[in-house]
């Protein structure tokens, strides 16, 4: 952004800001910088109980071909309902920490079809040989879909993948 197009945007929309000197905003910077970063440069999380926990729920949501949700209507008050008849009304912390929000469920699962996919790529540039054969089929919608089933050898069996 150009200096004079920061200076309006900071005096118009953050007009508390636009004293401070600019060592404040660089020590902000560098700060930011000494976090922890993944290779794209997005502030990352460490996984905890908690985000595993939201991997594993999504991860049943998806197996269940069930509206994602499910998991904020459904799943998290019973689990809250549950844990504090079972375990008492201080205990539900924990359980109320996992996000099962819709866009989580969703990131989740394409987090996890994204993991699986690269293992089985893996795998398949590991293996000597390898066989693909493509597949066109119509869903119920005339909606066109093109399906990869892909054979190879992993140890010293042969696996099938679609």
């Amino acid at each position: 952004m150009r200096p004079s197009r920061l200076e309006r945007h900071l005096r118009t929309t953050h007009p508390a800001l636009a004293d401070k000197p600019k060592a404040s905003f660089e020590a902000k910077r560098d700060s930011l910088k000494q976090g922890k970063l993944d290779g794209s440069g997005v502030f990352r999380q460490q996984i905890s109980v908690v985000a595993e926990a939201s991997y594993e729920i999504a991860m049943m949501i998806a197996k269940s071909k069930k509206n994602h949700n499910i998991g904020e209507f459904l799943i998290k008050p019973s689990l809250l309902c549950a844990e504090e008849l079972v375990l008492g009304k201080g205990s539900a912390n924990k359980v109320s920490q996992i996000s099962l929000l819709n866009d989580t469920v969703k990131g989740r699962i394409d987090d996890l079809s994204q993991d699986t996919k690269d293992q089985i790529l893996d795998q398949v540039r590991d293996s000597p040989v390898f066989a693909i054969k493509c597949d066109e089929m119509n869903s119920i919608a005339q909606c066109s879909q093109l399906l990869l089933y892909i054979r190879f050898v992993s140890g010293n069996c042969v696996k099938q993948e679609v």
